[in-house]
Parts: C-alpha cells; structure tokens; sequence
C-alpha cells in the first residue's frame, strides 16, 4: 500500500510541472531538464520503544542513534533487521520563455501522504518550485547562463542541450521549475 503513495508522490511531482506549465498559457519555445535520484539505507540494529530511538548503521558502517518523535505512525511495528531507505529526487526544468517580465517564485507543496495504519513507518512528499528569473549574462563557451532571480540573487546554471544555449541572451526571462521528492520509509530485513 505504501507503495502506492510513493508512485503518488512521484507522480504529483510530475503533475504538478506540467499543471504549472499549461497553468502559464506561455508557449515554450526550448527546454532542458535534469534530473537525479539518491537512495540511501541503513540497517536498524536496535529499537528502543519506551524512548522512541533507533540505532542505524549505514553502509559504510558508521552507527548513529535517531530520535523518533511522536508523529511517526506505527513506529511498535519497526524492528532490529529492518532497513531505512531514503529516497530524494530532485529534477530541474529550465524553460525559455519570450516575452515575460520581472522575478517571481512559487512554491507548491503535496501533503504528506504516510504509511498506512498497521504498516512498517513512512512517508512520501514533493515541492515543486517555480522562479522567473532574468538572464544577466551567457557564456556561449562554457554553456552557462547566470540568471538573476528574485531578491536578487544570482544562479548559473549549465545547460546542456547546444540549441537551447543558441536561443538565450541577456535580457530574456527564464523559468525556473525545481520538483523535489522524498521518500523515507522502513522495509523488512535485505532479502538475500
């Protein structure tokens, strides 16, 4: 079941860029997207219930002990052996847009969704940011463009694809799509 909200969390992720984007009415002309996924795990060596820790140990072998607050649901149901999989998902759009004006930046948040009632513990969410941001220089050569967002604050961002690199100058308004996804749950012991 938690499964299910794991894939929700990932979908609502994609949805909501393509909602944001069909909410501008804005033809894009180019676009460039990256994207990447870390998955960490540990193996719980030990749970305590009365005070709520676990002592985890990471792959490498470095043991730590975890606070476990009181809003973590079905925390009786985690167990020594179980493992501790964190999933991050981080995907960047950068969308180059005629004719828009100024900075801005949006943020939208998926609630929560947890584990069902029963289950081992965990929870998947995802924010999606969107910033406009003006293009205050490129640089052709290294294919980067630096981009000045809002509270003036200055990025440079790499971009890969050559005919989007073609198409920016100093002067155009670009948006800015930052989709950001986690997921922290507690699974069975490694199968072997």
């Amino acid at each position: 079941m938690f499964k299910q909200a794991r894939t929700a969390a990932a979908v609502a992720a994609l949805v909501l860029a393509g909602a944001a984007q069909a909410q501008t009415g804005t033809a894009v002309k180019d676009a460039m997207v990256a994207g990447d996924v870390v998955t960490v795990t540990a193996k719980i060596e030990s749970v305590d219930q009365a005070k709520r820790t676990i002592t985890l140990k990471d792959a490498q072998g470095r043991v730590s002990v975890m606070n476990v607050g009181p809003e973590v649901k079905n925390f009786a149901q985690v167990k020594a052996g179980d493992q501790l999989v964190l999933k991050h998902a981080m995907a960047v759009a950068v969308e180059l847009k005629k004719g828009s004006a100024g900075r801005e930046k949006t943020v939208t948040n998926v609630p929560p969704q947890a584990a069902p009632a029963g289950g081992k513990p965990g929870v998947a969410t995802a924010t999606q940011t969107v910033i406009v941001a003006n293009v205050q220089s490129v640089d052709a050569a290294k294919s980067t463009v630096v981009l000045e967002g809002p509270g003036g604050r200055y990025l440079p961002v790499k971009v890969k694809d050559p005919a989007v690199m073609k198409e920016i100058k100093a002067g155009d308004s670009v948006e800015v799509t930052y989709i950001e996804a986690t997921v922290l749950e507690v699974v069975g012991p490694a199968r072997k």
